[in-house]
């Protein structure tokens, strides 16, 4: 450090671009732009050419350069910061063939997380799962969250109305919304359903997957899928802001994360929120104290295409539909104003600070005065 105790000493940061770029609309691409804004809130720059000078690398994918860029990084005596954004049990249920290969991913990540000289994971949660024996990691694991602009996601007037404006739909009509790739293991299987058998409802799911990785049970769930369940795809972040903050509901039935951008952003925009009753949130997202919560089917009961498979879809979404239309009836408890509490917990600008206080930890100094 220089200057004084409360100006950290200016850093350069290899954030790289590399296959980084195949991420772009995922969850891992926007912890990398949230990255991206934490180190320069703190003054640091940014360089993304692993040849460039720089003092720290941060490392964020699963990709084969990743590893060679932590090579490249020791060579050149500069540290490595892993983020450690994926585990074994978020691979699960994800693409094609993911259940048959997903402990070679895992040792794979595992790996790759001892490349670095310190591991960085957005949760508790996380820590726990990568801390386990078999991935042999023995350097310090830091947590800090990927964070949420709060100044940004937060609702606006006119929100309401012009979702229903960009939807085609009347003033009144009510609107569920989640937002992740098309996966099982994000509950889109249910979500269809859940559609289904609330007809009165439009349910809107942003996000794309290229078509290549979708499971076959996942695109023919798409495909036919009612009237009322709608697909808009990857759209800008005004636009998502737009729904969060005009929506009825949040619906979120994933069955695994590490953390949960969408969450954090739907919270920040103050919209009711219905949650997956699964272990990452059971003490960070206490229910019905920041969010409802509904359990949801573990994936191997709702995957394929037997009748006993599609019956257990039925029923989870019988039981969810339960919930949700006592949420959007008004029956549940409003907690908007603990969930953008939670939100702002994770700001930006905090996350910003426990970003520099992993350096200093981790005794990151430029490597000469600037």
């Amino acid at each position: 450090m220089s200057g004084d105790d409360t100006t950290p000493a200016r850093l350069r940061v290899l954030i790289p671009k590399g296959l980084a770029a195949l991420a772009g609309q995922s969850g891992i691409g926007e912890a990398i732009r949230h990255q991206r804004r934490a180190v320069e809130a703190l003054g640091h720059e940014v360089v993304t050419s692993p040849f460039a000078d720089y003092d720290v690398a941060h490392l964020n994918t699963p990709f084969p350069d990743t590893p060679l860029l932590a090579a490249l990084s020791h060579l050149r005596g500069r540290p490595v910061m892993m983020w450690a954004h994926s585990t074994e049990e978020d691979f699960r249920d994800s693409f094609t063939g993911a259940n048959r290969i997903a402990p070679w991913f895992r040792r794979w990540i595992a790996w790759i997380y001892r490349r670095g000289d310190a591991v960085v994971t957005p949760t508790q949660y996380a820590r726990t799962l990568i801390s386990r024996p078999r991935y042999k990691i023995s350097r310090r694991i830091h947590v800090l969250s990927n964070g949420v602009d709060t100044g940004f996601f937060a609702r606006r007037d006119g929100d309401r109305a012009a979702l229903r404006d960009r939807l085609g739909l009347a003033p009144e009509a009510p609107v569920v919304m989640s937002v992740g790739i098309q996966m099982v293991r994000k509950g889109i299987l249910e979500w269809v359903e859940l559609a289904r058998a609330m007809p009165e409802v439009t349910f809107v799911w942003y996000g794309r997957t290229d078509p290549r990785l979708i499971t076959k049970d996942v695109a023919a769930a798409v495909a036919s899928a009612p009237s009322n369940a709608r697909f808009p795809g990857y759209v800008t972040p005004d636009v998502l802001r737009e729904a969060y903050a005009g929506c009825d509901a949040f619906c979120f039935l994933t069955k695994e994360e590490t953390e949960g951008i969408v969450l954090l952003e739907a919270l920040a925009c103050r919209a009711p929120v219905l949650l997956s009753d699964i272990p990452i949130y059971e003490e960070w997202l206490p229910d019905g104290e920041v969010v409802h919560k509904v359990p949801v089917p573990a994936s191997s009961a709702v995957n394929g295409g037997s009748d006993q498979a599609l019956r257990a879809r039925r029923s989870a979404a019988q039981k969810i539909a339960e919930r949700l239309r006592r949420l959007l009836d008004g029956d549940l408890a409003d907690l908007s104003a603990a969930g953008r509490a939670a939100a702002e917990a994770v700001d930006m600008q905090e996350v910003a600070a426990q970003l520099q206080r992993i350096y200093d930890q981790e005794g990151v100094t430029p490597r000469r005065p600037r």
